[in-house]
């Protein structure tokens, strides 16, 4: 798996670096594959497993930030396309491309990953300027209808009968680390109060007991809060770990539309 990490700051912006081996170290060590003064001898690692890519912070005392996020000390995050990682005085967008291209056509591909990046920071930097929350949520509430579903980290979000519906986007909700930020991003994106929330489970096809003890936890803060979580579309062959959330007695319906339309 080719990726990139494309430099968001500097006077090298937009320069993309590609990186095609499983193991690729940041720091000021010469075994280092990108190294700079200022940083830790090796500051940490981005590894391709499984066809993913991770960061691995390694300790040496300086912070490894992802969208704003520190990851703990020798602690691993996986990593998505449209990533920001920010290493000491270096900030890349992480890109991921298997398609060959002249460099003259890769430097302009990274500098619009740059711009639509930055749209879409300044799009959502707009919705603090409104005068008060209710404001804030309805122009929100609006786009996502408009679209049908905004993508935001690992969930595409939408509105549809007055319920939020999100679906995951990747095929596993496995790996510590990958529950760890899906429990964060759920928890961002349903933080108000008396919401009706229909988690769309048809892309996971693999839930570890941890996953759906997740879920679990989610479904309690939300009912903490006057809201309703359900599920749907739920794969057959996952449907073991699902006895951790029949006893939550979150409901779970194998049609989204009939979900939509029913009462929980």
């Amino acid at each position: 798996m080719k990726f990139y990490l494309i430099v968001a700051k500097g006077n090298k912006q937009g320069m993309p670096i590609p990186v095609t081996v499983d193991l690729f170290l940041v720091g000021s060590d010469k075994i280092c594959q990108l190294r700079k003064d200022g940083l830790g001898p090796r500051h940490c690692a981005f590894i391709t497993r499984d066809r993913k890519v991770f960061v691995q912070d390694l300790d040496s005392g300086s912070e490894t930030i992802v969208n704003g996020s520190a990851i703990p000390d020798g602690g691993e995050w996986p990593l998505h396309a449209g990533d920001r990682v920010v290493i000491g005085p270096l900030e890349f967008l992480v890109q991921v491309r298997e398609t060959a291209m002249s460099q003259k056509d890769l430097e302009e591909w990274a500098m619009q990953s740059l711009d639509i990046h930055k749209e879409k920071e300044e799009d959502e930097g707009d919705q603090s300027k409104y005068a008060s929350a209710a404001a804030a949520a309805g122009s929100i509430l609006s786009k996502i209808s408009a679209v049908k579903g905004t993508i935001k980290g690992r969930l595409r979000i939408g509105m549809e009968k007055g319920t939020t519906t999100i679906r995951f986007n990747d095929p596993k909700m496995v790996e510590q680390s990958e529950i760890a930020l899906i429990k964060k991003e759920l928890s961002e994106n349903c933080s108000k109060p008396n919401m009706r929330v229909l988690l769309d489970l048809k892309n996971i096809r693999k839930l570890s007991t941890q996953g759906a003890m997740m879920l679990a936890e989610v479904s309690r803060l939300l009912r903490s809060k006057g809201s309703t979580m359900a599920l749907c579309r739920v794969r057959a062959d996952i449907e073991a770990a699902m006895d951790i959330l029949r006893i939550e007695n979150i409901k779970s319906f194998n049609d989204r539309d009939v979900a939509l339309n029913d009462r929980w």
